[in-house]
């Protein structure tokens, strides 16, 4: 009898690029793969992060470049079933534990690193696990200084950059939930979080605080707040006379608009809309360096080869379009 044929889903890749001070010729690539010799069991690989959860480098593969696959679970946690029957009046729901020797997968992340070139897919998880990975591998390498300093930076497109500095900008609209500004807000252990983000987040502490009713913000109201910044066209013509008047605004916009492309979490937030001095609209979905590819699922999971495969392939069209050179 044949078998099943596969099934596939689209995913998301996106491109990044490690940095740290001082960097020097040293690539993110090398300084992996070293590691990955000297950690050569799963023990050695598999980090807490929180809340008893761990990451763990599962898989790696050292072949023209450097093939993670980085797993996020809770040990011993257990799953939910539910009665398969539909013939019964209720369907009951009840916990079932991992099989021995095994822990639930909550998500992962498929990596292909060639230099400072990071190619990724998420699974379930947030993109950040890789960050958190690379820091714990560092550190427990000994390389605490690299560490305290490297980011995954993420990459715009050339052409709607210059698009935005050819054409100057007239208009930012930024869309942001109240829930997860309000938890910006509270979480002080975050010092990335800056800019726009938590002058949103600090302007509705403010606003809301005042009043008791309204004090407590809940994921369940979902509330959005849209932000327009804007040039005032009209007051512009009234002072036409003036040659400086407005250039500090525009240059302003500009340099704003280049802070929420930088920021912007393309899979968790709400998105932005970028209205250039021409007219021309830039959605976040256009400005970022990523594609969506057809990956072979393995039940809730991704095909381990279907997705290292397909890391490469993207890889090497960015760096036939030159991309790796902006």
């Amino acid at each position: 009898m044949a078998g099943k044929k596969p099934k596939f889903k689209n995913k998301k890749f996106y491109y990044r690029r490690a940095t740290w001070d001082d960097q020097g010729k040293q690539s993110l690539e090398s300084l992996l793969i070293d590691a990955h010799q000297v950690l050569d069991t799963v023990g050695k690989r598999t980090f807490e992060v929180s809340s008893g959860a761990e990451i763990r480098g599962a898989s790696f593969k050292d072949d023209g470049g450097l093939y993670l696959q980085i797993a996020s679970y809770v040990p011993g946690e257990s799953t939910s079933i539910i009665d398969k029957s539909k013939r019964a009046k209720q369907s009951n729901v009840t916990a079932q534990i991992a099989p021995d020797g095994k822990d639930y997968l909550d998500g992962e992340v498929f990596v292909y690193i060639k230099g400072n070139h990071v190619i990724l897919c998420p699974s379930g998880v947030r993109e950040t696990v890789v960050e958190r990975y690379v820091w714990h591998v560092l550190r427990a390498i000994e390389q605490k200084e690299i560490a305290k300093t490297f980011e995954l930076d993420k990459v715009a497109k050339t052409n709607k950059l210059r698009m935005i500095k050819d054409e100057g900008v007239k208009e930012i609209d930024l869309n942001t939930s109240l829930y997860e500004a309000s938890l910006i807000h509270m979480d002080q252990k975050n010092p990335k979080v800056s800019g726009w983000k938590k002058a949103i987040a600090n302007q509705l502490s403010a606003v809301f605080s005042k009043d008791k009713d309204l004090k407590n913000i809940t994921e369940k109201e979902n509330l959005n707040v849209k932000v327009t910044i804007k040039f005032d066209g009209m007051e512009a013509r009234r002072n036409s006379k003036d040659p400086e008047f407005g250039k500090a605004g525009k240059k302003r916009l500009e340099k704003t608009a280049e802070q929420v492309i930088a920021e912007f979490d393309e899979e968790h937030e709400n998105g932005f809309v970028i209205v250039t001095g021409a007219g021309n609209r830039i959605t976040s979905d256009e400005i970022r360096v990523s594609d969506s590819f057809r990956v072979e699922i393995l039940g809730k999971s991704l095909s381990k080869s279907a997705a290292w495969t397909n890391l490469k392939i993207y890889h090497d069209r960015l760096d036939a379009d030159g991309v790796f050179k902006q």
